[in-house]
């Protein structure tokens, strides 16, 4: 018996510094993440919490390292490129900017088809499949995403007729944007993130389009007086990683990663509401008059809408089935 209990010891022994041995020589795999957003951003504490949440579940075998305000030089409208390419193994990408690449990725921008959170979660059950091919077409892989839920216009004056867009030097993130701009009067000029503030603070620009929460980032109290709640779309943000890097990984740790998004992304849709409400407030407490569009050029929207929509359409048949599925959900 004592015999057998030395024996049981010793095996426990070997298989326990073994064991150490792995994980003593087990590889740390290190992924830098640039985002164009500021730390403070929504969006950034979304990324902070994938990371720490990844770290935690895989025991520290998986560190992503976190690269705010585009300190890594890249742009925007780049970054479905910078992952294809493995300049970056993983990325924080904003859907609608990467037209220039892939132009289904402006479905989201059509005005007033999913201009809220739930309207555009809806959307998304049918443009999901989509864009996980389209992502696999560029080398990479859709890990979670997360909404921009409002849409505000920033002005230096109200505006209340066609005639205060006149002109105006509003910038836009997608051509779907601009398209609205345009048919509407001002002369939209699509710009970069990282661009905004200096053009704002220099004249390049009047005015922005963009959320709530971007308006705090860029503390647009300083440069303009009015935010007008239009929210003609929701966009999306979405956190990609690159093929090849993915693929280094073990299925273990892949499926550790795929369940720890599936398992934040609904808690981040909630985190970008809740969000969205306090930088709200924030304007108003800035002096910003934070205030719906008046029911006239409500109607003046619907109806332009209508040939935007059909404007994609003919551009991208793709996105036809997913329109008519989703308006037909949503009767």
């Amino acid at each position: 018996m004592k015999k057998y209990l030395k024996f049981f010891t010793i095996m426990l022994a070997v298989l326990a510094f073994m064991m150490f041995s792995l994980s003593v020589n087990a590889e740390v795999v290190k992924w830098d993440l640039p985002t164009v957003w500021s730390a403070t951003n929504y969006q950034s504490k979304c990324l902070k919490i994938f990371a720490d949440e990844v770290k935690e579940a895989t025991d520290g075998q998986v560190e992503i390292i976190l690269h705010y305000g585009g300190a890594l030089g890249y742009k925007g409208p780049e970054m479905l490129s910078v992952v294809r390419d493995g300049l970056v193994p993983i990325g924080d990408i904003l859907k609608n900017a990467q037209t220039g690449e892939e132009k289904f990725f402006g479905i989201t921008s059509l005005p007033f088809l999913a201009p809220g959170v739930v309207e555009l979660r809806m959307l998304q059950f049918f443009t999901r499949p989509v864009e996980d091919r389209i992502a696999e077409k560029h080398n990479q892989k859709i890990l979670y995403v997360v909404p921009w839920p409002s849409r505000n216009v920033y002005t230096k004056k109200e505006i209340s007729t066609l005639e205060d867009l006149k002109g105006l030097k509003i910038r836009t993130v997608s051509k779907e944007d601009t398209d609205l701009f345009t048919l509407l009067g001002a002369s939209p000029i699509q710009m970069p993130w990282g661009e905004v503030v200096t053009s704002l603070a220099t004249g390049v620009i009047d005015g922005v389009a963009t959320s709530s929460a971007s308006g705090v980032d860029g503390k647009f109290w300083e440069f303009t007086g009015y935010a007008s709640r239009w929210n003609w779309h929701s966009s999306c943000d979405m956190v990609n990683v690159n093929l090849d890097a993915w693929n280094k990984l073990s299925p273990e740790l892949q499926k550790i990663i795929e369940t720890k998004a599936r398992e934040l992304e609904p808690q981040f849709w909630k985190l970008a509401v809740e969000e969205n409400k306090e930088k709200e407030k924030i304007l108003i407490e800035k002096g910003i008059k934070v205030y719906d569009p008046n029911p006239e050029l409500k109607k003046i929207f619907a109806k332009l809408s209508s040939q935007i929509w059909q404007d994609h359409m003919n551009e991208v048949p793709e996105s036809i089935k997913v329109i008519e599925d989703y308006l037909a959900l949503m009767e």
